[in-house]
């Protein structure tokens, strides 16, 4: 297996077994224990020493990592930013109701899901639980129930003719998953949510779920050329920031994973928290840093804000901007437009292509047809807060938001690769 699909395989093996921010988290910190990080605690003490790995997390679904290989205040921080949430669905409070004999279970959406393509399929279900312990106290417990679970089974087209012109869906009344056939009148859901668990009906507190697709990624081509799995966007770069932080060594370096970035990074666990800062001023506090120091350290600090790209689909050419083609295996793509949706400046530009030629790295580039706005990042987020350079990548892909998505089996190496040189300082 040449070394490319080594990473591919990787990364398929971290998805399957991530299909939510919580096991995310769980599969990021058992990478970073085998490098053997030390893991800190927000509400503790910390000593911090040069050229050791340290990682936090935060309410389950928030992961930062660090090393400290230098001085910042004179090399300033290299730090990675991507998001591990995805587009899709989440239970409601009330999880459940029974019609016509089949119960089935309330959603909301959550981010800019795709959804036709989560009818009539098998889906699991993960999350967090939490429910009452022994003592009153409130127990949180990551869960995945990865079985055929739940489907949404979709309408004839006899029965809706104008399915394949209109295709909208009512979230609230037509898409409600099958969880069982049940015509006692009273609903089973939370109870078999308990024996999931481990704890009673009555104990439980709340949850954050969402369904999943139960089939794993896989590879997909001739060659086995690309690789067709849920949550590219963006649990990918996640693995491949925090993967390059652990291969990676040299600088004063900062991996951040964040929650919530598809629905605006509006919260403790997303972009616009204090949690960068917050440990940027514990980095300094731990080496004796006055605020002009931090400030010196933040005046030469780089940040590559990860986040898929979009690659040109060869059926929808006249949606992109066929002077600047972007191709999966192409290798990371820079990601430019001059009314900053992408924060990368004319001199971050120059950087990224400098470490990119140096480490003989293949890079693209991408501009937005100019009749055609762009999403947003966590890149302008990072830049306007910290008043830093940031840069934003991502790796090239296919069926953005799609319940699944295609992406190139090269391109996990590349941008793995890209972090470890950013980190190597």
């Amino acid at each position: 297996m040449k070394n490319t699909k080594k990473y591919a395989k990787d990364l398929l093996d971290f998805m399957n077994a991530s299909p939510t921010p919580f096991q995310s988290v769980d599969k990021l910190s058992e990478m970073l224990d085998r490098a053997g990080a030390t893991r800190l605690s927000e509400g503790d003490s910390w000593q911090i020493e040069k050229d050791k790995l340290y990682y936090s997390t935060k309410s389950g679904t928030q992961l930062y990592a660090f090393r400290i290989g230098g001085e910042p205040k004179e090399v300033g921080f290299r730090i990675g930013a991507a998001h591990h949430d995805a587009p899709g669905f989440r239970i409601k409070t009330v999880p459940s109701k029974i019609d016509l004999g089949y119960e089935r279970l309330c959603l909301e959406g959550y981010g800019g899901l795709i959804i036709h393509g989560w009818l009539d399929r098998p889906l699991a279900l993960a999350g967090r639980v939490f429910y009452k312990g022994e003592n009153g106290e409130a127990v949180a417990k990551n869960v995945n129930i990865n079985k055929p679970l739940l489907i949404l089974p979709s309408a004839a087209i006899h029965v809706v003719r104008d399915v394949n012109d209109n295709g909208k869906f009512n979230i609230q009344t037509e898409l409600l998953p099958f969880f069982s056939q049940n015509s006692s009148g009273e609903t089973k859901f939370t109870e078999f949510l308990a024996r999931e668990t481990g704890c009673k009906k009555e104990d439980i507190l709340s949850f954050e779920l969402a369904p999943y697709e139960y089939f794993p990624g896989c590879f997909v081509g001739e060659n086995e050329e690309f690789i067709s799995v849920a949550r590219l966007d963006d649990a990918s770069l996640a693995y491949a920031e925090v993967r390059g932080l652990i291969e990676g060594k040299g600088g004063c370096d900062i991996a951040m994973v964040y929650d919530h970035e598809e629905i605006g990074s509006n919260s403790d666990r997303g972009a616009k928290s204090n949690v960068l800062k917050m440990l940027i001023d514990r980095i300094c506090e731990s080496f004796g840093y006055s605020a002009d120091d931090k400030y010196r350290a933040l005046a030469k600090t780089v940040v590559f804000s990860a986040d898929m790209a979009h690659a040109t689909h060869p059926s929808y050419t006249g949606k992109a901007e066929m002077n600047l083609p972007v191709k999966l295996n192409g290798g990371p793509v820079l990601k430019i437009a001059t009314r900053q949706s992408y924060s990368t400046s004319p001199y971050g530009t120059a950087f990224f292509k400098l470490l990119c030629e140096k480490n003989k790295i293949p890079y693209q580039i991408f501009n937005n047809r100019s009749d055609a706005p762009s999403g947003g990042t966590i890149g302008p987020i990072i830049s306007a807060d910290l008043g830093v350079v940031t840069v934003d990548i991502g790796n090239p892909q296919l069926s953005m938001h799609a319940v699944r998505e295609l992406g190139g089996t090269d391109d996990c190496y590349h941008m793995v690769k890209l972090f470890s040189a950013l980190f190597k300082g």
